[in-house]
């Protein structure tokens, strides 16, 4: 292939990242309360970490892995992890496997870590997480930039007082992991409709 046709190929590839990280940076920034407040004064600051699908043997996923890297940033001293995920894939719940890793791999106090080993989709994380999140002095949520916005305005539809509580994580890390945020994008994208379209249908 000619160097201008090599060339062409890099600006146009450099061009589509950038603008996928301007996107997840703006992302990131959204969906927040703008006069957030406070839960009760003895409570916790609650990291709730959202589960992905782990491999078939229930090895640690990669995604898995940077939604308890991010968790772990982000996190205030003291704070709670509320890991939550089911056995979507394989045997162990994926709330598990992710606090296994936290706790070995980040030295996540296993004192500081809750397992909620039941939920299955983004709005179960939530509603599942309640009786922690109700505590909670503050709360954030840890997952993937697109996945945690949406997670963010589902808990706004489940309890505005709640929503209220949010503060920011550090899901946005700039070029971190490189195209693969693309591809995560877009899966949110997907997902995101998929979910929609179920919560559309009629109840038989």
């Amino acid at each position: 292939m000619p160097w201008r046709a090599l060339a062409g190929v890099a600006a146009a590839g450099a061009l589509v990242l950038a603008f996928g990280e301007v996107q997840a940076w703006r992302t990131a920034r959204a969906d927040y309360p703008a006069d957030p407040t406070s839960g009760p004064a003895d409570g916790r600051d609650v990291l709730l970490v959202l589960g992905f699908r782990s491999r078939d043997d229930d090895r640690l996923n990669p995604v898995q892995a940077w939604r308890t890297r991010i968790a772990a940033r982000s996190a205030p001293p003291g704070a709670l992890f509320v890991f939550s995920g089911g056995a979507v894939r394989g045997s162990v719940p994926e709330a598990e496997i992710m606090a296994r890793f936290g706790a070995a791999r980040l030295g996540i106090p296993p004192s500081d870590i809750a397992i909620e080993p039941r939920a299955t989709t983004t709005r179960e994380n939530l509603a599942f997480a309640l009786p922690w999140l109700t505590d909670a002095r503050t709360i954030r949520i840890a997952s993937n930039t697109a996945h945690a916005r949406r997670a963010r305005q589902y808990l706004r539809d489940l309890d505005p007082a709640l929503f209220a509580r949010l503060r920011r994580t550090r899901d946005f890390v700039p070029l971190e992991l490189g195209p693969l945020r693309l591809a995560l994008t877009f899966y949110d994208f997907v997902a995101a409709r998929t979910a929609r379209r179920r919560e559309q249908q009629p109840a038989r």
